[in-house]
């Protein structure tokens, strides 16, 4: 399988296989609602495995996919072109809730995901799994319509011209992993020590042990807030008592720091009121300074 040159942590780098678009397409928009599934096993559960693939998965399809691994999924469909702002504030508002979803385009004959909005720079988040040189690309509005609108064809003769998403979410209601931010989509791009499903993983155990009373983690503060607050703290100790082994520098250092700053950001993860800080701070030094010390991770 093809991926992606750069040096990417998340599975959003990967390309489709042959017609294989809506399944790539989907196992993204699954990833940021963490869940894990990967193209060949959701065009199996779509009732097309590989050896039979030819024309690639309809909506229908799709939605059998999706449900086979808990998401629930809504049909967002607008026949009418004048529509198309309605059809963008619908698509908007479901993106603003974390919830990803799949767009059908170039005239009936690609599917790409759409896994977030940002708000200040008036950007789609979109992951097309024939991309080859780019994990995301930022579409404006305008953009979106004009790539979204499909027009019927001799070969898709009995299909109204039409906007057409699939809406995605959790059917247990749980939230989504994943927070599309600038530094999210930064941070893929150019990728990590460590991949984002070990970082989010070190640090919901991290914030599990440290938080006596899990029943109360709702309430209390996000480990991001924690992480940023103590950033020098945890640096000046690893940078004081240690040298390092000279292949990382402490800018180098502080780079991935942050880098668990915006994964514990976009995962939302909290700790209870009453957590352990000294403890959390203890365990990002520990596991800084591994880094520090040349630890592959």
């Amino acid at each position: 399988m093809k991926a992606r040159k750069r040096r990417l942590f998340a599975p959003l780098c990967e390309l489709q296989l042959p017609s294989h678009c809506g399944p790539c397409s989907l196992s993204a928009c699954l990833f940021i609602l963490g869940i894990s599934a990967t193209q060949r096993r959701l065009a199996a559960a779509a009732g097309r495995p590989l050896s039979v693939f030819i024309h690639g998965v309809d909506e229908v399809g799709l939605r059998r996919a999706a449900r086979a691994f808990g998401v629930q999924s809504d049909f967002l469909l607008f026949d009418d072109r004048d529509q198309g702002k309605q059809f963008v504030r619908r698509l908007r508002d479901h993106l603003r809730q974390a919830n990803p979803a799949i767009l059908l385009t170039r005239q009936f004959d690609h599917w790409v995901a759409v896994i977030g909005y940002l708000a200040r720079q008036r950007r789609f988040i979109i992951v097309d799994p024939k991309e080859e040189k780019a994990v995301f690309s930022r579409w404006s509005e305008a953009r979106l319509l004009r790539n979204a609108w499909n027009t019927s064809t001799e070969e898709n003769r009995y299909e109204p011209d039409q906007y057409f998403a699939i809406l995605l979410s959790r059917r247990d209601g749980a939230a989504a992993k994943w927070r599309v931010s600038e530094a999210w989509l930064r941070l893929c791009e150019r990728g990590s020590a460590d991949t984002a499903e070990g970082m989010a993983r070190d640090l919901a155990e991290m914030a599990a042990l440290a938080s006596p009373d899990e029943r109360l983690v709702e309430e209390g503060p996000y480990l991001a807030e924690v992480l940023a607050e103590n950033e020098e703290v945890i640096l000046e100790s690893i940078t004081h008592w240690a040298s390092g082994n000279g292949k990382s520098t402490r800018g180098d250092l502080r780079a991935f720091y942050r880098d668990y700053t915006t994964v514990a950001s976009s995962t939302g993860i909290r700790i209870a009121p009453d957590a352990d800080r000294l403890f959390l701070v203890a365990q990002l030094t520990a596991v800084l300074s591994s880094y520090w010390w040349g630890a592959r991770f």
